[in-house]
Protein backbone atom coordinates (compact mmCIF):
# COMPACT_ATOMS: atom_id res chain seq x y z
CA UNK A 1 0.00 0.00 0.00
CA UNK A 2 1.27 3.16 -1.36
CA UNK A 3 1.05 5.94 1.76
CA UNK A 4 3.58 8.22 4.00
CA UNK A 5 2.92 9.98 7.27
CA UNK A 6 2.69 13.18 8.69
CA UNK A 7 3.21 13.93 12.46
CA UNK A 8 1.89 17.74 12.44
CA UNK A 9 0.81 17.57 15.99
CA UNK A 10 -2.28 15.53 14.89
CA UNK A 11 -1.73 12.51 12.14
CA UNK A 12 -2.05 13.30 8.77
CA UNK A 13 -1.64 10.18 6.26
CA UNK A 14 -1.33 10.63 2.32
CA UNK A 15 -2.24 7.56 0.41
CA UNK A 16 -1.78 7.08 -3.89
CA UNK A 17 -5.58 6.43 -5.48
CA UNK A 18 -5.13 4.39 -9.09
CA UNK A 19 -6.39 6.56 -12.32
CA UNK A 20 -8.77 4.19 -12.44
CA UNK A 21 -10.18 4.81 -9.35
CA UNK A 22 -10.16 8.64 -9.99
CA UNK A 23 -11.56 7.98 -13.31
CA UNK A 24 -14.27 6.35 -11.91
CA UNK A 25 -15.46 8.74 -9.24
CA UNK A 26 -15.00 11.73 -12.23
CA UNK A 27 -17.29 9.66 -14.42
CA UNK A 28 -19.86 8.87 -11.37
CA UNK A 29 -19.90 12.98 -10.69
CA UNK A 30 -20.57 13.62 -14.02
CA UNK A 31 -23.12 11.85 -14.53
CA UNK A 32 -25.30 12.59 -11.69
CA UNK A 33 -23.92 15.71 -10.26
CA UNK A 34 -26.92 17.84 -12.26
CA UNK A 35 -29.34 15.57 -9.53
CA UNK A 36 -27.04 16.33 -6.88
CA UNK A 37 -27.99 19.08 -3.76
CA UNK A 38 -25.86 21.35 -2.32
CA UNK A 39 -23.87 21.03 0.54
CA UNK A 40 -22.97 24.33 0.46
CA UNK A 41 -24.73 26.14 3.55
CA UNK A 42 -23.01 22.92 5.93
CA UNK A 43 -19.51 23.83 4.77
CA UNK A 44 -16.92 26.72 5.36
CA UNK A 45 -15.90 27.63 1.79
CA UNK A 46 -16.28 30.12 -0.21
CA UNK A 47 -16.67 28.45 -3.72
CA UNK A 48 -20.37 27.85 -5.23
CA UNK A 49 -20.09 24.38 -6.09
CA UNK A 50 -20.25 21.72 -3.17
CA UNK A 51 -22.45 19.28 -3.91
CA UNK A 52 -23.90 16.47 -1.72
CA UNK A 53 -22.18 12.72 -2.77
CA UNK A 54 -23.30 11.23 0.40
CA UNK A 55 -25.25 8.60 -1.52
CA UNK A 56 -23.39 7.93 -4.29
CA UNK A 57 -19.61 7.14 -2.93
CA UNK A 58 -20.40 3.50 -1.51
CA UNK A 59 -21.95 2.95 -5.18
CA UNK A 60 -18.72 3.23 -6.99
CA UNK A 61 -16.24 0.89 -7.24
CA UNK A 62 -13.49 2.69 -5.60
CA UNK A 63 -15.31 2.64 -2.69
CA UNK A 64 -13.17 -0.73 -1.77
CA UNK A 65 -10.17 0.81 -1.96
CA UNK A 66 -10.98 4.13 0.37
CA UNK A 67 -12.35 1.53 2.67
CA UNK A 68 -8.74 -0.11 2.71
CA UNK A 69 -6.60 2.95 3.13
CA UNK A 70 -9.50 4.25 6.17
CA UNK A 71 -8.50 0.82 7.42
CA UNK A 72 -4.98 1.37 7.88
CA UNK A 73 -5.56 4.84 8.85
CA UNK A 74 -6.92 3.58 11.79
CA UNK A 75 -4.29 0.87 12.35
CA UNK A 76 -1.96 3.93 12.74
CA UNK A 77 -3.75 5.48 14.89
CA UNK A 78 -3.98 1.92 17.64
CA UNK A 79 -0.44 2.08 16.86
CA UNK A 80 -0.03 5.80 18.58
CA UNK A 81 -2.84 4.85 20.65
CA UNK A 82 -5.07 7.03 19.65
CA UNK A 83 -7.31 4.11 18.52
CA UNK A 84 -7.49 0.95 20.89
CA UNK A 85 -8.83 -1.23 17.68
CA UNK A 86 -10.12 -0.75 14.28
CA UNK A 87 -13.44 -0.22 13.51
CA UNK A 88 -16.47 -0.13 11.23
CA UNK A 89 -16.38 2.92 8.62
CA UNK A 90 -19.31 5.36 9.15
CA UNK A 91 -19.53 7.38 6.80
CA UNK A 92 -21.32 10.74 7.80
CA UNK A 93 -21.21 13.27 5.07
CA UNK A 94 -19.85 13.32 1.32
CA UNK A 95 -19.52 16.07 -1.02
CA UNK A 96 -17.46 16.95 -4.15
CA UNK A 97 -15.82 20.81 -4.53
CA UNK A 98 -15.47 22.06 -7.90
CA UNK A 99 -13.17 25.19 -6.82
CA UNK A 100 -12.43 28.16 -9.32
CA UNK A 101 -10.51 30.92 -9.68
CA UNK A 102 -10.76 33.57 -6.57
CA UNK A 103 -12.53 30.80 -4.34
CA UNK A 104 -11.09 29.47 -1.20
CA UNK A 105 -11.91 27.50 1.88
CA UNK A 106 -10.85 29.33 4.90
CA UNK A 107 -9.54 27.69 8.15
CA UNK A 108 -11.81 25.05 9.52
CA UNK A 109 -12.73 21.90 11.01
CA UNK A 110 -15.39 19.23 10.38
CA UNK A 111 -18.41 17.40 12.44
CA UNK A 112 -17.65 19.99 15.24
CA UNK A 113 -14.21 18.09 15.69
CA UNK A 114 -15.59 14.59 15.49
CA UNK A 115 -14.03 11.80 13.83
CA UNK A 116 -12.08 12.05 10.95
CA UNK A 117 -11.63 13.42 7.47
CA UNK A 118 -10.41 13.23 4.06
CA UNK A 119 -9.28 14.82 1.57
CA UNK A 120 -9.17 13.35 -2.58
CA UNK A 121 -8.18 15.37 -5.23
CA UNK A 122 -9.99 14.63 -8.72
CA UNK A 123 -8.83 17.04 -10.86
CA UNK A 124 -6.52 19.99 -10.39
CA UNK A 125 -5.72 22.74 -13.27
CA UNK A 126 -2.49 24.58 -14.11
CA UNK A 127 -1.99 27.80 -11.89
CA UNK A 128 -0.39 30.75 -12.68
CA UNK A 129 2.48 31.31 -11.00
CA UNK A 130 2.96 35.01 -11.09
CA UNK A 131 5.91 34.99 -8.11
CA UNK A 132 9.26 36.57 -9.01
CA UNK A 133 12.22 34.38 -8.87
CA UNK A 134 13.60 35.31 -5.63
CA UNK A 135 10.23 35.26 -3.98
CA UNK A 136 8.95 31.45 -5.67
CA UNK A 137 8.22 29.90 -1.70
CA UNK A 138 5.74 32.16 -1.14
CA UNK A 139 3.58 30.52 -4.13
CA UNK A 140 0.83 28.45 -2.39
CA UNK A 141 -2.00 29.26 -4.64
CA UNK A 142 -4.60 26.12 -4.65
CA UNK A 143 -2.55 24.08 -2.04
CA UNK A 144 -4.18 22.37 0.99
CA UNK A 145 -2.75 23.93 3.98
CA UNK A 146 -3.18 22.19 7.94
CA UNK A 147 -2.52 24.86 10.98
CA UNK A 148 -0.15 22.98 13.63
CA UNK A 149 -1.63 22.56 17.19
CA UNK A 150 0.12 25.60 18.33
CA UNK A 151 -2.15 27.27 16.32
CA UNK A 152 0.88 29.52 14.65
CA UNK A 153 2.52 27.10 12.07
CA UNK A 154 0.79 25.85 9.22
CA UNK A 155 2.15 22.72 6.48
CA UNK A 156 1.32 23.21 3.15
CA UNK A 157 0.42 20.23 0.64
CA UNK A 158 0.36 20.27 -3.15
CA UNK A 159 -3.06 18.82 -4.85
CA UNK A 160 -2.02 16.38 -6.92
CA UNK A 161 -4.41 14.24 -8.87
CA UNK A 162 -5.06 10.67 -7.10
CA UNK A 163 -3.42 12.16 -3.64
CA UNK A 164 -5.64 11.17 -0.48
CA UNK A 165 -5.27 12.38 2.72
CA UNK A 166 -7.12 11.26 6.16
CA UNK A 167 -6.79 13.55 9.08
CA UNK A 168 -8.90 14.41 12.62
CA UNK A 169 -12.31 16.11 11.71
CA UNK A 170 -10.37 18.55 14.79
CA UNK A 171 -7.81 19.28 12.97
CA UNK A 172 -7.53 22.89 11.68
CA UNK A 173 -6.90 23.06 7.55
CA UNK A 174 -7.93 25.39 4.64
CA UNK A 175 -7.41 25.94 1.04
CA UNK A 176 -5.71 28.91 -1.06
CA UNK A 177 -6.72 30.68 -3.64
CA UNK A 178 -5.54 30.28 -7.05
CA UNK A 179 -5.29 31.58 -10.68
CA UNK A 180 -5.77 29.53 -13.77
CA UNK A 181 -3.97 29.42 -16.99
CA UNK A 182 -7.21 27.92 -18.61
CA UNK A 183 -10.35 30.17 -17.85
CA UNK A 184 -12.64 27.96 -15.81
CA UNK A 185 -10.65 25.39 -15.39
CA UNK A 186 -11.69 23.21 -11.67
CA UNK A 187 -9.74 22.27 -8.88
CA UNK A 188 -12.11 19.15 -8.18
CA UNK A 189 -11.64 17.44 -4.58
CA UNK A 190 -14.09 14.86 -2.46
CA UNK A 191 -14.30 15.02 1.00
CA UNK A 192 -16.18 12.46 3.46
CA UNK A 193 -16.47 13.01 7.17
CA UNK A 194 -16.63 9.21 8.92
CA UNK A 195 -16.66 8.12 12.46
CA UNK A 196 -15.45 4.93 14.01
CA UNK A 197 -18.48 2.44 15.03
CA UNK A 198 -17.45 -0.51 16.53
CA UNK A 199 -16.83 -4.42 15.21
CA UNK A 200 -19.35 -6.29 16.97
CA UNK A 201 -18.80 -10.14 17.22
Amino acid sequence: MNSDIIIFGRIVKRYKMSMKDIDDLNEKYENVKKQLGSYGTRLAGRLKSELNFTTILEKTSSFKEITKHVLDYQKTCVTYKILKDTYNLDIQSCWVNDMKEGEYNPPHIHHNATGWSSVLFLKVPEFVDDTEEDVHHKFKDGQLGFIGVDGTTSFYVEPKVGDFYIFEARHQHFVMPFKTKIKGAVRRSMSFNFVATEIKP
